[in-house]
């Protein structure tokens, strides 16, 4: 008897422990409760954004607005899509690259705002958080998912980051981007390498006036490689050799002039991660 006692305590001290317990509920926010032309009527996500960090974002089209949360789900800001053009069916389009940082420098949100219009003809727009717009195109960051090299049309390179659009006279344009493509954004798109292919985990402190910790992860069957260090003009500053023993590296940056450079990794099977650093004086 005290042996089944002591067995229905312990499970149900199991299940005490692994509840899970409902947070919060959100209205006007399923992706699943309908379809505007193919696409989605709201949308609930967790974004890591640049400078205020992660954050619950909202996407309500029939309302017309976006709406962030802090991670306690208080509401810090709502975002009015009244203004936006509409799409050939006369409805709201899709909302991509929420950013603090990417498409301008100050702290308010900004997002790319596509869509194809009545017939054969397309419009881009990258507008502020107030309504304001910062760019537009007739062109589209049109896609070929069956690409991995061409899956997504923002890139962080050794020459900043660049924007890629397709046309339909079938030109393709290549814009540069006064910001960079954060980590959060990289990681939600799926282009940080995995562990196969060998990855950049983090670098800190960055930026940083001295020496940093640069964190790496070698492609699988690889047993060493080389961390080379570029500027932003694409010119070789330094070169480290790395091997599967340590998981990080201490790089001494105290005799390098303030600005903006990259980490690449390259082992025998090529070039794998870009990380961005930054020096400060």
């Amino acid at each position: 008897m005290k042996n089944i006692i002591l067995i229905a305590v312990f499970a149900f001290s199991l299940n005490v422990s692994a509840q899970i317990i409902l947070e919060q509920t959100y209205d006007s926010a399923s992706t699943i409760a309908g379809s505007i032309n193919g696409g989605i009527l709201s949308q609930l996500m967790i974004v890591n954004f640049e400078v205020s960090g992660e954050r619950y974002v909202k996407i309500n089209r029939l309302g017309e607005n976006i709406s962030v949360y802090d991670m306690n789900h208080a509401l810090l800001k709502t975002i009015s899509l009244a203004n936006l053009p509409l799409n050939g069916g006369g409805k709201i389009g899709d909302i991509l690259y929420l950013s603090e940082q990417l498409f301008d420098t100050d702290s308010g949100l900004e997002f790319m705002y596509p869509i194809q219009l009545l017939g054969a003809n397309f419009y881009t727009g990258i507008y502020n958080e107030d309504g304001s717009l910062i760019f537009s195109d007739s062109c589209a960051p049109v896609i070929k998912v069956n690409t991995p090299q061409q899956q997504y049309p923002i890139y962080n390179t050794l020459q900043g980051t660049i924007m890629i659009f397709s046309c339909p006279n079938f030109q393709a344009k290549v814009y540069r981007l006064p910001g960079t493509l954060s980590a959060g954004i990289e990681q939600a798109n799926g282009q940080l390498m995995q562990m196969q292919n060998g990855q950049f985990s983090n670098l800190y402190p960055n930026p940083s006036n001295g020496s940093v910790t640069l964190q790496y992860e070698l492609p699988k069957g690889e047993k060493d490689g080389e961390l080379i260090l570029y500027n932003m003009q694409g010119a070789e500053v330094k070169r480290y050799k790395v091997d599967n023993t340590f998981k990080d590296i201490l790089l001494d940056n105290t005799q390098l002039p303030a600005g903006t450079y990259f980490y690449q990794l390259q082992t025998s099977k090529g070039s794998v991660g870009t990380k961005k650093m930054v020096v400060v004086k």
